[in-house]
């Protein structure tokens, strides 16, 4: 007859390859080596019982229910009408929950792993597959739209060409993000800092701002552009702005102390900005799950 060391032993060895696993996800956590996974792949069985990825995912953060998901997994998106893949990460899990002008309820952030390529003729820069951030060059909202990214070429791309690129499957699961956003107009003339903030609707489709990727204000206007912003974990270290792919991208806040300049991210990683006219950077259109 076994004793009780003697199945407690068997017990521990039978548990051994799970806290193997866990130790070495831990790991590549604490190391930042994760590399994401197939949320496709991981949850197929799951997955069955919907029409999609999309509509489970939606399912699991209306019910809170983020067991298992990790910050990197993916779903790749190809767009409508052009050969471009998109990969999208988990880059947060409800950083906003409960906040602002209106309750949030549960979400998932989900983050283009790179820079989207522009290959509409009709938004392409000179310089290529690149977009204006506004051209002619100009930082500023107008009377009608006084927050300059809401007012901007980079937000028109995002609602009029690629929204209607993703497939209806994506858009039938997306969240609106709302968001406390910095306003920059005056009739007098063009402003070189933002004077002040509003709660505004970015829309199905949006790009970060500087707080959302850096942690904090660094070229934007100290507290106006900042707002409700905190740091999404997917970029807490600075390798994590590039993923790999050392292509500059825009950033939805305008640069204090300018009245054309915007933040960015260089395609070295570090925090940037250059003038709305810039030829040479890409967007990284975002959505909320939820």
């Amino acid at each position: 007859m076994s004793t009780q060391y003697e199945n407690d032993v068997l017990r521990f060895n039978d548990l051994r390859p799970l806290t193997s696993k866990i130790s070495e996800n831990q790991a590549a956590a604490e190391t930042d080596t994760y590399g994401g996974r197939s949320l496709a792949t991981v949850f197929a069985s799951e997955i069955a019982s919907y029409s999609d990825a999309w509509a489970w995912l939606k399912a699991r953060t209306a019910a809170g229910n983020f067991k298992r998901l990790r910050l990197g997994d993916y779903i790749d998106v190809p767009l409508t009408g052009e050969s471009q893949t998109v990969r999208y990460m988990i880059g947060a899990i409800d950083p906003y929950y409960q906040c602002g002008d209106q309750t949030k309820r549960h979400y998932i952030a989900m983050v283009p792993k790179a820079p989207v390529a522009i290959n509409d003729d009709e938004w392409k820069t000179t310089s290529g597959t690149y977009v204006y951030w506004n051209n002619p060059a100009t930082n500023n909202g107008t009377e009608e739209q006084p927050n300059p990214y809401l007012a901007s070429n980079l937000h028109r791309w995002e609602i009029e060409a690629f929204y209607p690129k993703l497939p209806q499957a994506v858009k039938d699961v997306i969240y609106s993000q709302r968001m406390l956003l910095e306003t920059r107009y005056s009739a007098s003339g063009l402003l070189t800092d933002s004077t002040g903030w509003a709660w505004a609707d970015m829309g199905p489709v949006w790009s970060l701002s500087e707080t959302e990727v850096y942690g904090c204000c660094i070229w934007g206007t100290k507290g106006y552009s900042v707002g409700l912003d905190c740091q999404f974990p997917i970029f807490k270290l600075a390798k994590d702005r590039l993923l790999g792919s050392r292509v500059a991208w825009w950033l939805r806040s305008a640069c204090s102390g300018s009245s054309a300049g915007v933040c960015c991210v260089n395609p070295s990683g570090y925090a940037g900005w250059g003038s709305a006219a810039l030829a040479y950077i890409r967007p990284r259109p975002c959505f909320l799950v939820g």
